[in-house]
């Protein structure tokens, strides 16, 4: 395999990875936070019903946000270590 290849299927397999983790992180923050902000707020659903609407609307807004920004981290990290590897040469 070239070497251009590898990298962009590093790249590839980093972005997937970071989309999936915010999406995750979103989705934990959701449910974290949904229970707490409903019962402040005089909510009458109960903990495990704000929790699971916390995490479905956690995970989907980080997931509107999660490609972009996985794809602007991928091009940093790709044009690092083009200029590393440009500096040793």
């Amino acid at each position: 395999m070239s070497p251009k290849v590898s990298l962009w299927m590093h790249r590839a397999g980093g972005f997937f990875l970071t989309v999936i983790v915010l999406c995750v992180m979103g989705a934990a923050l959701g449910a974290a936070l949904f229970p707490w902000a409903g019962k402040l707020g005089g909510s009458r659903k109960t903990l495990l019903d704000l929790a699971v609407l916390g995490a479905r609307t956690g995970g989907f807004f980080f997931l509107v946000w999660a490609p972009g920004a996985a794809l602007v981290r991928e091009f940093i990290r790709a044009e690092k270590k083009r200029r590393k590897a440009a500096e040793t040469a």
